[in-house]
């Protein structure tokens, strides 16, 4: 008679258990974001992109998103075509005229990387990573350190289109508070 009970039970707590899982978090053998350059001198700004995985990522219908200090969306860039190798970078910048939406280092930050279908798979959002009104000093960027997985942090040096140290350089942080007022 109790073994009759100790089924429904069981079920009713798997249930439970089931329906109390938090959002699937993105998959770590997917593309993520490795380091990001905000607005240094007139139409300098860019993003990198980088392949932690084995495979080779086909790039049609990604997207880059810039979600400003107001919470609203600007589409930086959308790629219709092109191919990510593994261990490689891709740099989508102004310079290239590749961006619609421009990059603050002083102003509120969020940048989405977003997969074909529409789900983010990266995301930076610089007062949650680096700190409250922390920008990254003219020269630098905010990275991952080590390159493709470690903790944001503010560099004295960006390395564009290039692998991202493995520690992270000390830095005078009189360098990292920025004027909001400029």
């Amino acid at each position: 008679m109790k073994q009759k009970h100790l089924l429904p039970a069981v079920a009713l707590a798997v249930a439970s258990l089931l329906s109390c899982q938090s959002p699937q978090t993105p998959q770590a053998d997917t593309l993520v974001l490795n380091e990001i350059c905000g607005k240094e001198f007139p139409n300098n700004e860019w993003v990198e992109i980088f392949n932690p995985t084995a495979d080779t990522v086909d790039l049609r219908g990604y997207y880059l998103l810039k979600v400003d200090e107001d919470g609203i969306d600007h589409l930086i860039h959308r790629f219709k075509s092109g191919r990510l190798a593994p261990g490689e970078v891709l740099v989508v910048s102004s310079l290239e005229d590749q961006m619609r939406s421009r990059l603050s280092r002083k102003k509120e930050l969020g940048v989405e990387l977003v997969n074909p279908h529409d789900e983010t798979i990266d995301d930076f959002y610089r007062d949650d990573e680096v700190g409250d009104g922390r920008g990254h000093p003219e020269n630098g960027s905010y990275a991952r350190i080590p390159n493709g997985s470690g903790q944001w942090t503010i560099t004295d040096a960006a390395t564009r289109g290039e692998r991202n140290p493995d520690e992270i350089a000390e830095m005078d942080s009189d360098l990292l508070e920025l004027e909001m007022e400029e």
